[in-house]
């Protein structure tokens, strides 16, 4: 029995692939979504301790990690959970960065404020998801902020609880070029922020709707990984890995 964290389009082609194989698996998500695989769909966050119970249960054999590259809490539940099999983590691959003037890589939520506060930008479109709200307060309590998140209930929820300004709530996904450049030109930010979250989240559109428009883009780099993942990116060497 294989355990799938997913909830992404990493993890839909995981489910995909072992649909195709015939392997019995849990799918496993934070939150409701749309599911249509073969496999066994749970919903809820885990702890360590469910992790390892749960694994122990259902004699998991591989628990394959394809959850969102921000999700930092669960790649470290997963590893305090010490199961005794093979911990895969199948991840969208990291885009090269793009060297421009107006292009800012960060590492911190620190260092973005810090970066806001110092060029002095007084408006900013968030491309960054709903979590993004509670790390940028200290800004949208001084300055017009909208954020782009998914039109979920869970995600009103978290807006609402960090008492952001629901009129300044934008739902949707990352669109294509041409009309990321239609909504800056509509908002005219003085500065957007983002997520290094490769080719899936759009970023490259992103990017280039901001240069398009001389505007500066602020990109939380992509959190580093634990080394006790096997990292894959390409859905051939999962199938080299679970075949041996």
């Amino acid at each position: 029995m294989i355990l799938v964290f997913g909830g992404t389009t990493e993890g839909k082609q995981v489910a995909q692939w072992l649909d195709e194989q015939g392997v019995a698996y849990y799918y496993s998500t934070k939150t409701p979504v749309q599911y249509q695989g073969t496999g066994i769909p749970i919903t809820g966050a885990m702890t360590a301790p469910m992790i390892q119970d749960f694994c122990s249960t259902h004699q998991v054999t591989h628990l394959i990690n394809a959850a969102h590259p921000f999700a930092i809490q669960l790649h470290q539940t997963i590893i305090a959970a010490g199961v005794p099999c093979p911990l895969i983590r199948y991840q969208r691959a990291v885009l090269p960065r793009t060297q421009h003037p107006l292009v800012s890589y960060v590492a911190t939520y620190t260092e973005a404020l810090a970066i806001l506060a110092k060029q002095q930008y007084t408006s900013l479109l968030a491309l960054s998801g709903v979590q993004t709200i509670t790390h940028l307060q200290p800004y949208w309590q001084q300055y017009p902020t909208w954020f782009r998140i998914l039109d979920r209930d869970s995600s009103r929820a978290i807006a609402r609880a960090a008492t952001f300004p629901m009129e300044q709530l934008l739902f949707g996904y990352p669109q294509s070029t041409e009309e990321e450049i239609e909504l800056y030109q509509q908002l005219q930010p003085q500065a957007i922020m983002t997520k290094e979250s490769g080719r899936h989240g759009k970023l490259d559109q992103k990017i280039q709707a901001a240069l398009s428009l001389s505007i500066p883009i602020l990109i939380l780099q992509q959190p580093k990984i634990s080394n006790q993942y096997l990292c894959i990116d390409t859905v051939d060497t999962l199938t080299t890995i679970l075949t041996q």
